[in-house]
């Protein structure tokens, strides 16, 4: 493995109660489905509890696996790990 688990799991907690950042940013990735897109391509976002950020839901595959470009989005090692460690 290229990333820590460490690392992974610090993104992870990344795709939760995320709204404001990922409007705060300009492109997003998905670690499900792999895909990397524009944060203005995000419409749809999970209600969380009360005091919480909403988190956004992935535009191609519907799952609320959003981190945005703080990560290494566009290295394709960093989401397969991803993709791997929390999918499979």
């Amino acid at each position: 493995m290229k990333y820590t688990i460490e690392f992974l799991k610090q993104a992870h907690k990344e795709s939760i109660f995320n709204k404001s950042k990922i409007l705060n940013t300009n492109s997003c990735a998905c670690f499900c489905c792999e895909k990397k897109f524009s944060s203005t391509e995000i419409k749809d976002y999970f209600e969380e509890m009360e005091g919480k950020d909403e988190t956004a839901i992935c535009p191609k595959c519907g799952i609320d696996s959003i981190i945005d470009d703080s990560f290494p989005i566009n290295d394709p090692i960093f989401l397969a790990e991803m993709s791997k460690y929390w999918f499979e």
